[in-house]
């Protein structure tokens, strides 16, 4: 191809020039340079080198007019060939590195098509494994009816709503969707700003647990088991919240018959030792005291034994009574509650040594009494568990009445708690929880005033279920007209 082109361009620059110094040959046609171009562009190094080396010998003999009667170059003529040389071999090196460029880019465009082509393919599948992990997680949320899974913003609006909510809250999600997760709470807890208080335990501990009263949308209360969780973005913004809430009130019906049932035995219990036990020792303590007066008068040294053996029966019968009241300590009446607390004040301080006083409001109205039942072992196992381990000098006992609520508090100044990594729940605690919950009232453990420990448990009045205020009613009833039409 070098050859042909070469030959070309001279045979082409000899028949179009008649002397060859016309303009459009001069010394060295420019349809060599051509030819040495289109040699490199499309055959590489090697043609546009032999394009350039014929270039140059077709200049020397075809092109060139010697110094008359010289027959050889001249300077000048040397000059001229190099040059044109020089610009040949450029014009092949830039030909040859445009094509190897346009080779080059060409393969990259095949490979960043086919690196593209596959990160698509790749990408489609990704995005079929996250709808179809969409759709199960959609589906699974969806078909959870035991379990209310609520999305919330980060204000505490509902932005999500599933069917379990809408079977345990009662609201449709086009009923709920937009307001605000307080309408679940009690009158009384929405005043008291509880709602907000929880987002932010949430969001500062990225995680909170509660238990207690919340509201329904026809205004019936149960007691559920919520977990409120914090969502983040990847930058860690606060997006929102997730909230699990399961009713779990019959569930604490439950707890409460088994406890009712146990303290029904234990009063039993107390019944039988004192009517039947006591009884007998009563009449076994007269017998032993006549018994002891007949020895006596007739002067025989048996009498001595008697008197010991009714000395005996009096301590049985004595601590036979003491048992009866630990199983049934609390009387029915207004003032039962208070009673039973006085009496265990008064133990504590003849027993263990331990200053222990009771600052009780009179006239405290329980709504059951199982409720007065509770609150007293509540009352009672704090009190123990201070005497025990908390080594304190004054145990105060507290039974208030604050608007509505029942307040119990026992506080102590002894050693306080232990540090929160080494805390733990023992068996006291654990019955405490689980008598607060079964009479639907909340207990708190934490530092008291005087540096010991502070046990404070609050039982709601019937007050503080008091539902929605009427103009949300109001809207409620006007989104059902609406669905309705």
């Amino acid at each position: 191809m070098a050859l042909g082109l070469v030959v070309l361009a001279t045979l082409t620059t000899k028949w179009l020039t008649a002397p060859p110094r016309d303009w459009l040959c001069g010394e060295i046609s420019p349809l060599l340079f051509a030819a040495v171009m289109v040699s490199a562009w499309f055959g590489g190094t090697g043609p546009g080198l032999v394009a350039t080396a014929l270039a140059g010998f077709a200049s020397v003999f075809f092109f060139i007019d010697y110094p008359a009667g010289s027959g050889t170059f001249g300077a000048g003529d040397v000059l001229r060939v190099c040059m044109f040389l020089m610009v040949a071999l450029l014009i092949s090196f830039l030909a040859v590195m445009r094509r190897r460029a346009e080779t080059a880019l060409r393969k990259s465009l095949e490979e960043l098509e086919q690196r593209v082509q596959h990160r698509t393919a790749e990408l489609k599948i990704s995005n079929d494994r996250l709808r179809e992990s969409e759709e199960r997680f959609r589906l699974l949320v969806e078909g959870v009816a035991d379990y209310a899974i609520v999305m919330l913003d980060s204000t505490g609006k509902v932005i999500s709503w599933n069917s379990g909510a809408e079977r345990i809250h009662g609201y449709g999600p086009e009923q709920i969707i937009g307001r605000h997760f307080g309408c679940f709470f009690p009158r009384e807890e929405m005043t008291q700003e509880k709602p907000g208080h929880h987002l932010q335990e949430a969001a500062v501990h990225e995680r909170h647990e509660d238990e207690g009263w919340r509201i329904k949308k026809d205004g019936a209360p149960f007691w559920a088991s919520v977990i409120t969780t914090c969502l983040r973005d990847e930058r860690g913004q606060l997006r929102g919240f997730a909230q699990v809430t399961r009713d779990i009130t019959e569930f604490r019906r439950l707890e409460r018959e088994v406890l009712d049932i146990s303290e029904q035995e234990q009063r039993r219990l107390g019944h039988d030792l004192h009517d039947g036990l006591g009884q007998e020792l009563t009449g076994l303590a007269f017998l032993s005291q006549n018994l002891g007066h007949k020895l006596a008068s007739k002067s025989l040294p048996e009498a001595a034994e008697a008197r010991r053996i009714e000395e005996l029966t009096n301590q049985a019968l004595e601590q036979t009574r003491e048992l009866a009241r630990g199983f049934s300590p609390v009387e029915l009446g207004p003032e039962g509650l208070a009673a039973a607390l006085g009496e265990l004040a008064t133990t504590v301080r003849n027993v263990f040594q331990v200053a222990c006083t009771l600052d009780s409001d009179s006239g405290i109205l329980l709504p059951t009494d199982a409720a007065a039942l509770h609150l007293y072992r509540i009352a009672q196992e704090a009190v123990n568990n201070a005497v025990r381990h908390a080594k304190p000098k004054t145990v105060r006992i507290m039974l208030k009445s604050i608007r509505h609520d029942t307040l119990l508090s026992v506080e102590d100044d002894g050693v306080g708690l232990p540090p929160e990594g080494s805390r733990g729940q023992g068996m006291g605690i654990r019955l405490m929880l689980y008598r607060a919950r079964a009479i639907g009232a909340t207990l708190e453990v934490g530092p008291g005033r005087s540096g010991g420990t502070a046990i404070v448990c609050r039982l709601a009045g019937p007050e503080a279920f008091e539902t929605i205020p009427q103009e949300d009613q109001s809207r409620q009833e006007e989104h059902e007209y609406q669905a309705k039409k």
